[in-house]
């Protein structure tokens, strides 16, 4: 965690320095349940990201308790019972991207890191796309996270609404 705090403040407040160092201006974060008797999505559009093109590191925090379902009742279960948000309130992931070729204007990556979730962090590989527009880059991802591997368990009266593994989309947009 104070390696994530320290890298999303060099890469966000020491823009000044390193005029070549990205914030992410708007985050999206979508997870998609398909389970026997119902799917489950929830979005959350309040996720911040730093991404240094000079190093490819890169840094997303997401905060738990922004996910929005489409039924209340849904989001007080996520948040009170699986992902206990007072206790865990933001999922991380620092890392490094590969395959980045800055100047290119579409680009297949992978993003290789430290994904925290639950209090429970996993050494991850993600595929993902990297744009570049004018002073715009844009990276997004589409990857599979499964619940026990972050300890967040389904109890047994639930286990035909909630699927064992979700899918996760990410969708960031950075700003020179």
């Amino acid at each position: 965690m104070k390696r994530l705090l320290i890298l999303l403040f060099l890469l966000t407040c020491a823009r000044t320095v390193v005029a070549q160092q990205l914030r992410a201006v708007q985050g999206y974060v979508r997870f998609f349940s398909s389970a026997p008797i119902e799917d489950i999505t929830a979005i959350n559009e309040k996720a911040s990201g730093a991404f240094d093109p000079n190093t490819t590191e890169v840094a997303f925090l997401i905060p738990i308790r922004e996910f929005e379902f489409r039924k209340s009742l849904m989001q007080e279960h996520f948040n009170e019972n699986f992902m206990e948000s007072d206790r865990f309130p933001e999922a991380t992931f620092v890392g490094k991207v590969s395959g980045y070729v800055s100047g290119q204007s579409v680009g297949q990556v992978q993003a290789e890191g430290e994904l925290k979730i639950h209090g429970v962090t996993k050494s991850v590989r993600v595929p993902g796309t990297i744009r570049q527009e004018g002073n715009k880059l844009w990276m997004e991802a589409v990857f599979r996270v499964k619940l026990e591997d972050y300890g967040i368990e389904i109890p047994t009266l639930l286990f035909q609404n909630i699927a064992e593994e979700v899918e996760v989309t990410v969708k960031f947009e950075f700003n020179r």
